[in-house]
């Protein structure tokens, strides 16, 4: 005979397991600092292939401007500002993948709980 409570119980795990999906089981098996560090450095390296051409792109169309500005300063002191840039980028970059990955990691986390809840009241059932 078919239980109608685990039926139930059971609909709402699979609710649960679409909810976490596959990407929500990759985020559960790290923690949080390891998972939020990771994708931290991947956008602070987003952040540099970025700056990169964002650099290259400029320097094709104001190339004697760039050469100006380092002949005129001493070496690279005509540059700081270009660094200054740079640092500039990374750090929005940080700060904005910090907050999104520390909130996808929240959510993932809270699913995953609210799963593994319903498993073990399935068991109880049992």
């Amino acid at each position: 005979m078919i239980n109608e409570e685990r039926v139930i119980l059971m609909t709402k795990m699979s609710v649960k397991a679409d909810e976490l999906n596959r990407e929500g089981m990759r985020i559960n098996q790290f923690y949080r600092g390891d998972y939020v560090g990771f994708e931290v450095v991947k956008a602070v390296i987003s952040a540099t292939v970025l700056f990169v051409v964002l650099m290259g792109a400029y320097a094709l169309f104001r190339f004697d401007e760039i050469l100006n500005e380092f002949y005129s300063g001493s070496g690279l002191d005509g540059f700081r500002k270009y660094i200054l840039y740079y640092f500039v980028l990374a750090g929005v970059y940080v700060i904005v993948s910090y907050i999104i990955y520390s909130i996808r990691y929240n959510r993932a986390r809270k699913q995953a709980r609210e799963y593994y809840h319903l498993l073990k009241e399935l068991e109880r059932e049992h």
